[in-house]
């Protein structure tokens, strides 16, 4: 496809009749209203506020601790099958230090991150959206240290839906979410988005030029995602988006992707709803990103095989 603007949102598929916003988004009940419906497909984005309690948000904050003491205790990247924790070794002043960045499918293995990853309110938000047949194929913490230097360049995620031909039809059948762990601010790198810019270019997943867009920096579109800890953002595999630095020096700022796509649109991935009904995890683990996940089942640092483990999303 050229890259002809596309501003006309197209026809899309929902719960309700096509392109339009099902009724029971209105919902008391639900936390997704129309309103976010409706910026979800204009804007490529948008953030339901106070979806978990504080209390659940301790739950979701222990499990990362312990996680990151794991990706500390082991000191290299590691994988075993889909879950992997990347591990990086930054030098500063005399002293190297070991920086836990993110970790890929704890939820094999997290009876916590297995349960809010399927949590009855992120079905009533995806719904919707995708439906209630719906597959699984992020599943992911990052963790941003104060002080930090890395962050996450602006891009698309569609650059991370390969190969191609496993995801059909990605931009009405994807979406991405993010449970807000910390506050997140300027300061300490809240995620940098692009209102609009989903639907600057035709939706093309073999464009290599709509995957990393440094140059969107300057687009007077951008704003800070600011999130308060309990909040949900969602956004389009097509929406620009990125990360900030965190230049404070005592506040982290933890985020848990969760990534879902139409069943019958993806080739990829666990099961998270089947008509609505929950699928946890357990049995032989599904190929998502990890293309040996049949062949290599041990437990290896990547290092020690010299494969290089890309922080992915």
């Amino acid at each position: 496809m050229s890259e002809t603007s596309t501003r006309d949102t197209p026809v899309r598929e929902s719960a309700g009749q096509p392109g339009e916003p099902p009724d029971s988004t209105d919902h008391p009940c639900n936390p997704m209203t129309r309103k976010h419906v409706e910026q979800y497909w204009e804007e490529g984005y948008t953030i339901v506020r106070e979806v978990f309690s504080p209390h659940e948000i301790e739950q979701l904050s222990t499990a990362c601790d312990r996680w990151k003491f794991v990706g500390q205790l082991l000191g290299r990247t590691w994988r075993r099958q889909n879950t992997v924790i990347w591990v990086d070794r930054e030098e500063k002043e005399s002293e190297v230090d070991t920086i836990v960045r993110g970790m890929q499918w704890p939820s094999y293995h997290d009876a916590v991150m297995d349960h809010y990853r399927t949590d009855p309110r992120l079905l009533m938000i995806l719904e919707p959206l995708i439906g209630n047949n719906i597959k699984q194929v992020i599943n992911q913490l990052h963790w941003k240290k104060p002080g930090s230097r890395v962050t996450w360049p602006l891009h698309r995620d569609v650059r991370s839906r390969q190969p191609v031909e496993d995801f059909r039809d990605l931009y009405p059948s994807w979406v991405q979410t993010g449970i807000a762990i910390d506050p997140h601010r300027s300061e300490n790198g809240a995620m940098k988005v692009v209102p609009g810019s989903h639907l600057d270019f035709a939706h093309d997943p073999r464009n290599k030029s709509l995957y990393n867009v440094p140059h969107y920096e300057d687009d007077p579109r951008i704003r800070d995602m600011v999130l308060n800890p309990g909040d949900v953002a969602l956004w389009n595999a097509y929406t620009v988006h990125g990360g900030g630095y965190n230049t404070t020096e005592f506040q982290d700022r933890r985020l848990f992707i969760n990534g879902f796509v139409k069943a019958d649109k993806c080739d990829r991935g666990e099961w998270a709803w089947r008509d609505g009904r929950t699928c946890h995890l357990h049995g032989k683990q599904a190929l998502i990103q990890f293309d040996e996940v049949d062949t290599i089942a041990e437990a290896f640092y990547a290092g020690d095989r010299n494969r290089r483990e890309t922080i992915t999303d």
